[in-house]
């Protein structure tokens, strides 16, 4: 059996959460969802409505309410900034180790319950989902906590258990949707039919818990009545008529998977996540498939019945849900973050059990691989800066002490090492996304020329959709599509890439230029960064510029 007495685990683990904590002081940025959902969580403060959603002005029914619930109670408290809108994702990213901690215990023990800690938080898109927050953050915090008391509630019936996972599996509901009772409840009912207990399902005693769960989303079902149900002439999709409530429990899941909702993806391949996964859980993807193949080859071996029934559970909760994924054309490449918790478990079981060197020769190449491509990587973009040196110095101080103290152990090479490796790669992340990007994403550049100015004016975003630059101004944000969006009676700054800008200029008042940049999306910054000629090539230019009506 794997030692893991050993007080470095608990270190490791303080230093993956401390690591992790890095992005939230670094700014939004980038179109994508996270900056998305902060604006409407942003809407709610400013409108004082937190009944209903919008984006960009228009009804907004794509996800639950919750997750905006959350950031916008934490802009309520410090502010609308950036780390108010990761904290509360990163608090549940966090209480999601914990409960995979006591899950793992439940299931096994204290021992396998730390390894699989310090395994939840050095697994790579884990720690990124914690910074770059979307559902699957709070989801982390939510279907954990509701697996473990639902398993407590199967032995106990105690109504502390019945309450605690009927709310957490609500909250899980009111985060993504009707879907993720299956990751709550596959594990616990294909242990229910592999031990000839399959009529559970059904008796009050369930029947209860599923009832009381339906009974706390009710918050987001008034919120959907009130805001689509209660308007039919509202234009939603397209058309009227739409209903929240009937969208929250057929198109939102149903529609996606059958592809036959509002919104479809004609893109999908059903081995996806099959490669995706490979890097997402780096750096224990081996670990997992070695865990995965042995506990299935020695299953009919396996004379302990409840020991069988814990390893049903967790392949059915996780495999589950990872072939629902794969079936599905809408694949991104975070949906599979909500089951890493149970390949969290499978292998901090397998590798509590286990001692083989392979294995750890295998751990310890990887970590060597990471380190040096890291390391390498660092100094192509940062050259011998203070960025480089500071990721560096520490790192490679801590490995020193960690294996002059434990002399290349297996404990050292199976665990820790591998754990230090991606925690060093995840700092790199952070770096380029706040030291490179953050010079030419062109909405939160956009943001900071705006408001240094003294002038409170509304702000126009002419054709650019920059979603950084709505969330990150300080003045009222606009979307301008035709030269008729524009105001003609008031002052106003606008944001226009500088190839519209002469076609503006022909047709509107007098301008004044405030600012003036290059930037583009961070695909098309990273790879050119080192070049300076090539990255000129992939930028954009943009302006920003002040209409003062009263000149």
């Amino acid at each position: 059996m794997l030692d893991i007495r050993n007080k470095n685990f608990y270190l490791i683990i303080l230093i993956a959460l401390a690591i992790t904590a890095i992005g939230l002081f670094e700014p939004l940025m980038r179109n994508d969802d996270p900056v998305l959902y902060a604006n409407i969580a942003k809407q709610m403060i400013l409108q004082h409505n937190w009944i209903d959603l919008y984006s960009g002005g228009q009804d907004w029914l794509d996800k639950p309410h919750f997750p905006f619930w959350m950031a916008a109670l934490s802009f309520k408290i410090f502010g609308i900034n950036s780390f108010a809108y990761v904290l509360p994702g990163y608090l549940f990213h966090i209480l999601g180790a914990y409960y995979t901690y006591r899950l793992a215990k439940h299931l096994y023990n204290h021992e396998v319950g730390l390894l699989a800690t310090l395994i939840y938080v050095t697994s790579l898109h884990l720690m990124l989902s914690a910074m770059d927050v979307r559902a699957e953050a709070y989801l982390l915090g939510e279907i954990m906590p509701a697996c473990y008391y639902w398993l407590i509630y199967d032995k106990e019936s105690s109504v502390k258990s019945l309450l605690l996972a009927s709310f957490f599996t609500a909250l899980a509901l009111m985060t993504k949707g009707i879907f993720v009772v299956i990751t709550i409840f596959s594990g616990l009912v294909a242990a229910w039919i592999y031990s000839g207990q399959f009529k559970k399902i059904i008796t009050p005693k369930w029947l209860l818990g599923y009832g009381l769960s339906l009974v706390f989303i009710l918050p987001e079902l008034i919120c959907l009545y009130l805001q689509f149900d209660a308007h039919p002439e509202k234009v939603i999709f397209g058309q009227t008529h739409v209903s929240g409530i009937l969208w929250y429990f057929w198109g939102s899941q149903f529609g996606r998977f059958f592809n036959s909702g509002p919104i479809v993806n004609k893109h999908g391949d059903i081995f996806f996540f099959v490669h995706t996964y490979l890097w997402a859980f780096l750096p224990w993807s081996m670990v997992f498939i070695i865990a995965t193949y042995q506990l299935i080859k020695n299953f009919k071996k396996e004379a302990n019945r409840v020991l069988k029934a814990k390893q049903v559970y967790l392949l059915a909760a996780f495999w589950l849900t990872f072939i629902m994924f794969s079936a599905t054309k809408f694949q991104l490449d975070h949906y599979t973050n909500i089951i890493m918790p149970f390949a969290v478990i499978l292998c901090a079981d397998y590798l509590y059990r286990q001692s083989g060197k392979k294995l750890a020769q295998f751990q310890l190449v990887i970590s060597v691989l990471l380190i040096i491509l890291t390391i390498g990587l660092t100094l192509y973009l940062f050259k011998l800066d203070m960025a480089s040196i500071s990721i560096i110095l520490p790192l490679g101080l801590l490995i020193y002490i960690i294996q002059t103290k434990n002399k290349i152990s297996y404990l050292s090479q199976i665990t820790i090492y591998p754990a230090l490796a991606i925690s060093f790669a995840f700092v790199f992340i952070m770096l380029v996304n706040g030291r490179i990007y953050a010079r030419y994403d062109f909405g939160y550049l956009a943001a900071q020329i705006v408001n240094a100015q003294k002038e409170s004016l509304p702000v126009y975003d002419y054709n650019v959709n920059a979603l950084p630059l709505e969330f990150h101004s300080n003045y009222p944000y606009h979307k301008a599509h035709e030269l008729a969006d524009l105001p003609t009676t008031e002052s106003y700054y606008l944001f226009i890439r500088d190839t519209e800008w002469q076609q503006l200029a022909a047709n509107k008042g007098k301008f004044q230029l405030i600012g003036q940049f290059c930037g583009n999306t961070i695909d098309k910054v990273i790879p050119y960064y080192a070049n300076s000629a090539k990255l000129q090539q992939h930028l954009e230019c943009f302006m920003v510029l002040k209409n003062d009506t009263n000149k």
